[in-house]
C-alpha cells in the first residue's frame, strides 16, 4: 500500500494509474453519477492549456518541456478538435485525411488537411499554430507579472513565486478507507504555510467565478484537504491563477471567499461519502437527471 505523502519523483503516468479519488471524479459525480461514468478522451483545446503551463515552467525554470511536446505549425485557425487525441493514441494520421471517391482530397476539409500535413513533419509531437503561440506568449508575460498574494500583503509576482516552487506535485492521502490523490500545478512552503497554485486558462476572467461555483470549489477543498493532511499545523493558502485568452489577455487570481469555506468543506465531506457509497454499491448508469427549474430575471 502506497504511503501518504508528496511524491516528487512520481511520473505523471504513474500518478494517473494510481487508483484513488481525485477532484475530477468528485466534480463529475457532483453533476450526476452518470457523468462520473463518462469516458474522457483527449481534446485539442486542452493542449492550449498544457502548452501555456509548459511555457510558464520553461520561462521560470529554464526547462524545455514545450519543445519536447509541441512544434509550431504553419496551419490556419485552431487545431482540429480530435487531432490531439489521434496523436496521443499514436494513430495513423494518413488515415485521417478525408477523400473523395476518386481518392483526391475533399476540399471541404482543407483546414484539417493543412494541420495533418504539418504533423507529418514532426511525428508524435503536438502542433501549436503560429497565432496560438503568439497569444500564449502574451498571456505568459502578463501572468508572470501578477501578484496573487497581494491580499496577504505579499507583493511578490508569479515569476518570483514560481521560480522557487515545485511543479506538478503528486499528493496521496487517506480519509478513513478512502485513498485520495491530487496533482498540484505549483507548490512552495515556508515555516508556517504551504502555498499552492492551480494554473488555468479561461475564455474570459469574468466567466471564471461561475466555474468556481460549478466545480472548481471542489478542487480547492480537495487539494487543501490533502495538503492539510500531509502538513498538519501549517496554513494552507490556495489560489487559482488564471490567464484570459481574450485580449488584452488579463491575468487574475481567485479563491473561495472565507465566508463560504465552512459550507464548502461540509458539502465536500458529504460528497466524498456519497461517492464512496456509490462506488461500493457499484450502481449502474441511470441515463437521466432530475428536473431542473431555471430562474429567469426580467
Amino acid at each position: 500500500m502506497i504511503k501518504e505523502g508528496i511524491y516528487l519523483d512520481m511520473s505523471e503516468e504513474d500518478y494517473r494509474k494510481l487508483p484513488a479519488i481525485n477532484y475530477s471524479n468528485l466534480a463529475d459525480f457532483n453533476n450526476s453519477p452518470d457523468h462520473a461514468l463518462m469516458e474522457k478522451g483527449a481534446k485539442s483545446y486542452f493542449e492550449e492549456g498544457n502548452a501555456f503551463e509548459m511555457l510558464i515552467e520553461d520561462t521560470v525554470k529554464g526547462t524545455t518541456k514545450f519543445e519536447k511536446r509541441f512544434f509550431i505549425a504553419d496551419a490556419p485557425g485552431g487545431m482540429p478538435e480530435d487531432l490531439a487525441g489521434w496523436i496521443e493514441k499514436g494513430e495513423n494520421l494518413n488515415e485521417k485525411y478525408r477523400l473523395k471517391n476518386d481518392g483526391t482530397r475533399n476540399n471541404h476539409s482543407k483546414r484539417l488537411h493543412a494541420w495533418l500535413d504539418e504533423c507529418q513533419k514532426a511525428p508524435g509531437r503536438m502542433p501549436m499554430g503560429k497565432d496560438q503561440i503568439q497569444m500564449l506568449n502574451l498571456m505568459v508575460d502578463n501572468f508572470l507579472k501578477m501578484q496573487p498574494l497581494i491580499d496577504m500583503d505579499i507583493e511578490t509576482d508569479m515569476g518570483e513565486i514560481l521560480s522557487i516552487s515545485d511543479f506538478q506535485v503528486p499528493v496521496v492521502w487517506y480519509a478513513g478507507k478512502q485513498r485520495k490523490k491530487s496533482l498540484i500545478d505549483c507548490v512552495f512552503q515556508t515555516n508556517t504555510a504551504i502555498y499552492a497554485f492551480d494554473i488555468k486558462t479561461t475564455a474570459d476572467t469574468k466567466r471564471f467565478p461561475w466555474m468556481v461555483k460549478d466545480r472548481y470549489w471542489i478542487q480547492e477543498i480537495h487539494y487543501s484537504a490533502g495538503l492539510g493532511r500531509i502538513f498538519p499545523g501549517k496554513d494552507i493558502v490556495w489560489r487559482f491563477v488564471t490567464a484570459s485568452k481574450a485580449k488584452p489577455y488579463i491575468s487574475q487570481p481567485f479563491c473561495i471567499d472565507k465566508t463560504s469555506t465552512d459550507m464548502a468543506w461540509e458539502r465536500y465531506n458529504e460528497l466524498c461519502k456519497d461517492y464512496q457509497n456509490w462506488i461500493d454499491d457499484k450502481r449502474p448508469a441511470r441515463g437521466w437527471k432530475e428536473l431542473e427549474s431555471v430562474k429567469i430575471w426580467f
